[in-house]
Parts: C-alpha cells; sequence; structure tokens
C-alpha cells in the first residue's frame, strides 16, 4: 500500500494547505489465505459483531438463538406430524435438519451482502474483501453451535440416545460450511455488480427449501422423481449431518463423500471467482 498526502490551496500564507492523505492500494490481496491469517484478529472482530448484530434491540437477544429452532420445530411438527406420521420421532426429525439449513441460508444471505454493506470501509482503507463474506459465514457456524444447546436437551427430554456416531458430526459440518462460503463468495461477488442477485436468491432459496427433504422425509418423494435429490447439494450434506443424530449410525459413506467433494469444489470455485474480481470491487461499492 502507498501513502500520498495531496496538496490544495492555501487561505493564507504561502504554504500549501495539507489534506487528508489518499492512499492507493492494489485491491486485489496476493495471497488470500494468507492475509485472512494476518488479519485474524479483525476477522474475530467482525464475527462477534455479526453475531450481535443479528439480535440487537430485540428484548431476549442471543436467547433467540436457542428459542428460534425450538419455535420452528414445534411450528412443523403441529402442522406435518400428521401428514408425514411415518417418520418415527418426528420433531426430532425435523430440527437436526433445520438447525443445518438455517447455517446455510442465513450464511449465504449474509454473505452476499456482506462486500456492499462494508463498502465504506473498503473505500477507506485495504482489508482482504474475502474477510466480509468468511465473517457472516463464521458468525452463522458460531450460531450453530450454541443452537446444539436445545438440541441437546430435546434429545434428553425424549430419551434419545447419544452413541459414538455423534463424532462423525464435524465431518458434515464442515461441508456444510465450506459449501455455505463457496456460494457466499459467489453471491457476494455477482452482488457487487448486480443489485438484484439479492431479490432472486431470496426467492430462490426459499424454493431450494421445500426442493430439499428438510420437514419432510425423502421417501414420500415419488420413484420417477428420487432422483433429482442427488443433484440437490444440500440433500447430501443435511442428510449426513442428520443421520448420526436421529438414526444414531454413522452417515452413509456415499453421502459424506458427495457432501464433502461439492463442498470443496464450490469452494474453490468461489473463491477463484471472488479473488479474481476483488479489484474491481473500489468501484462499485
Amino acid at each position: 500500500m502507498r501513502g500520498a498526502l495531496r496538496f490544495g490551496r492555501s487561505t493564507g500564507g504561502d504554504a500549501p494547505a495539507l489534506q487528508p492523505a489518499v492512499y492507493l492500494a492494489d485491491h486485489r490481496s496476493s495471497g488470500p489465505f494468507l492475509t485472512l491469517l494476518r488479519y485474524r484478529e479483525l476477522l474475530r472482530q467482525l464475527v462477534i459483531r455479526e453475531v450481535k448484530l443479528r439480535y440487537k434491540r430485540s428484548v431476549l437477544g442471543f436467547a433467540w438463538t436457542v428459542l428460534s429452532p425450538l419455535f420452528a420445530m414445534a411450528i412443523f411438527t403441529m402442522v406435518f406430524s400428521k401428514i408425514f406420521g411415518a417418520a418415527p420421532n418426528y420433531p426430532l426429525y425435523v430440527i437436526t435438519a433445520l438447525l443445518g439449513w438455517n447455517l446455510f441460508s442465513l450464511g449465504t444471505s449474509r454473505g452476499l451482502d456482506s462486500v456492499v454493506i462494508n463498502g465504506p470501509i473498503i473505500r477507506k482503507v485495504f482489508v482482504p474483501k474475502a474477510i466480509f463474506p468468511v465473517a457472516a459465514v463464521a458468525s452463522q457456524v458460531v450460531n450453530f453451535l450454541f443452537s446444539l444447546v436445545p438440541l441437546v436437551l430435546f434429545m434428553v427430554a425424549i430419551g434419545a440416545g447419544f452413541g459414538w456416531s455423534l463424532l462423525w458430526l464435524p465431518i458434515p459440518l464442515f461441508s456444510l460450511t465450506c459449501f455455505a462460503l463457496g456460494i457466499a463468495l459467489l453471491l457476494g461477488t455477482f452482488n457487487v455488480f448486480f443489485r438484484d442477485v439479492k431479490y432472486f436468491y431470496e426467492a430462490g432459496v426459499m424454493a431450494w427449501f421445500y426442493a430439499t427433504p428438510v420437514f419432510y422425509p425423502a421417501e414420500i418423494v415419488p420413484d420417477r422423481f428420487r432422483f433429482l435429490l442427488h443433484f440437490n447439494p444440500m440433500y447430501a450434506l443435511l442428510e449426513s449431518l442428520r443421520v448420526p443424530i436421529y438414526r444414531g449410525t454413522a452417515p452413509p459413506l456415499g453421502l459424506l463423500i458427495t457432501g464433502l467433494v461439492i463442498s470443496l469444489l464450490t469452494l474453490t470455485i468461489g473463491w477463484t471467482i471472488f479473488h479474481r474480481l476483488e479489484s474491481r470491487f473500489i468501484h462499485y461499492v
């Protein structure tokens, strides 16, 4: 980064009046991963800010992280438990996938706007642009971890078992986080240049939710359409997350590998496109 002082006309005397420094910088970081590592303290502060902003001025504050999934589970249970009665222990079936879906949908939605919202910071000082979508997704991972509290309490209340299968959870959680970050980087990039992306995604993510077996079992999908589930990345990711908790068994290896491959591929594509175009962000935010 190069700093330069710009001079203006003096109102009195011959000496030029000093104006604030104008900083010229390459707005694309050459080593994005190392740059993020150097800015880890800023990343930590941004994650804390994201978590706090979500419940700012609400009466219950951070308690909504615990209460929100419970309320959603209760609503889905009251409305759909009779319809999908074939799924045993329906409330647990719903909440396990709902927590993963919330991580993805909220992380990508916040990541979509993150670069534009932080435009004033980007225009004033150099920061790695990817730090904003990374912070948006990381904050939702924090919310996910806190939302495990009501899940554990609920499992205790209904007498669900806690087995060794739970040790598989870090793998689908890692895959889900990588996938959310990859989508957030792609959306954040396109949203800089085309603000309509936000409105298209809001409609698209709602349709995506209903196309994913979150509150209904995959078995009710007609056989002739069931193959479409394998083209839905969220099916593999959520099912890998749900099976160790709901069924108490290891997730199917095929789903686990599929989710991991898709997630890493999405993250690689998202990061590459973001990094190649970030030098132009300064002209649009």
